[in-house]
């Protein structure tokens, strides 16, 4: 299979509908199961999928990630784009410093273009604002790179939908990421807003770090060097809690013959096409699966029912028209 591409922003960025997220990788979950080359596998497969979309940061790891796609890249960027960000500082101990001046922006963009292993960037995106810096100078540092060349568009990583709209009118913006799931819709606006002008929303976390897929039990543990081991919705009662979530995954997949996760991902492209799922994993396999919910076509039964509303008495119908009829025994 090839999945499809979305254009995204007003320059028209090409991408796959499904994109790689490649953090973890090199950390945040699994820390323990990290395999550079089974990732590096996982990245040249996705290539060849068309997922082209191959998401990073230089605050992952630090470093080590940006270095991983580039070797995984080699003798294949012309058919990528390569997304990363610059605006936290990762150190060895796992926090992250906000340093988004000019200057650092300036020499960010050069050293990710350095460890990559390539001559420009497709987007450049702002990691996190800098409380001690003006944006506007922090944005006008990464508008100034795509007119030397190295970039070729601009992106943030934001819920804020005031501060998207001031930087689109100093210079424009190709994609706003921010989180964005069945499991998560608190962004809804920015994801209209988005969509409104033809800005790319990149989603974050579409499969809710896991919770998705319908593969993490409520029992589960997370070792302390497991990001979801700080956060309360992955606590066993948050996560029973849930539940509702995965009973309508699983009845939608069912009758789609497709995963939850898929249905997920599927979900997320149909609420519109400025909408691209930025799917982290580590394993060949699963970029397959993810990748594959490109092919899903929704129902309206399905969305409905994926938004809650009761059509236990359509489900009833639609199980009695697929019941064999007795002459047909």
């Amino acid at each position: 299979m090839h999945v499809p591409t979305r254009r995204i922003g007003s320059y028209g960025l090409e991408v796959g509908s499904i994109g790689l997220g490649c953090m973890s990788m090199t950390g945040v979950y699994d820390v323990d199961q990290r395999q550079d080359e089974r990732s590096e596998q996982t990245i040249a497969r996705a290539v060849d999928l068309g997922v082209t979309l191959i998401d990073t940061a230089d605050a992952y790891g630090p470093f080590t990630n940006e270095l991983l796609v580039g070797r995984a890249l080699r003798g294949r960027r012309e058919n990528a784009v390569i997304s990363t960000k610059v605006g936290l500082v990762g150190r060895s101990d796992g926090h992250l410093l906000r340093n988004a001046k000019p200057d650092h922006i300036i020499s960010g963009a050069e050293a990710s273009i350095r460890r990559m292993n390539c001559d420009h960037l497709d987007l450049f995106v702002l990691h996190s604002p800098d409380p001690e810096v003006n944006i506007y100078e922090s944005w006008d540092a990464m508008a100034s790179l795509v007119t030397a060349g190295k970039v070729r568009s601009l992106g943030i990583m934001t819920d804020d939908v005031r501060l998207v709209a001031a930087l689109q009118q100093r210079f424009p913006i190709t994609a706003v990421l921010t989180e964005y799931s069945l499991w998560e819709q608190g962004n809804a606006e920015m994801v209209r807003w988005c969509g409104d002008r033809g800005i790319g929303l990149l989603a974050t976390s579409p499969l809710g770090r896991g919770f998705l897929t319908g593969t993490l039990n409520p029992g589960r543990k997370f070792a302390w060097t497991d990001l979801r081991s700080k956060l309360t919705r992955f606590t066993a009662e948050s996560l029973a809690a849930s539940g509702d979530y995965l009973e309508l995954l699983r009845s939608v997949a069912q009758r789609q013959r497709a995963t939850p996760g898929q249905v997920a991902l599927a979900w997320l492209l149909a609420q519109g096409d400025h909408i691209v799922p930025l799917a982290g994993t580590k394993q060949p396999l699963h970029l397959d699966e993810n990748a594959r919910s490109a092919e899903i076509a929704l129902t309206d039964l399905d969305l409905r029912q994926l938004a809650g509303e009761d059509v236990s008495d359509e489900l009833a119908e639609l199980a009695e028209s697929d019941r064999p009829s007795v002459s047909a025994m």
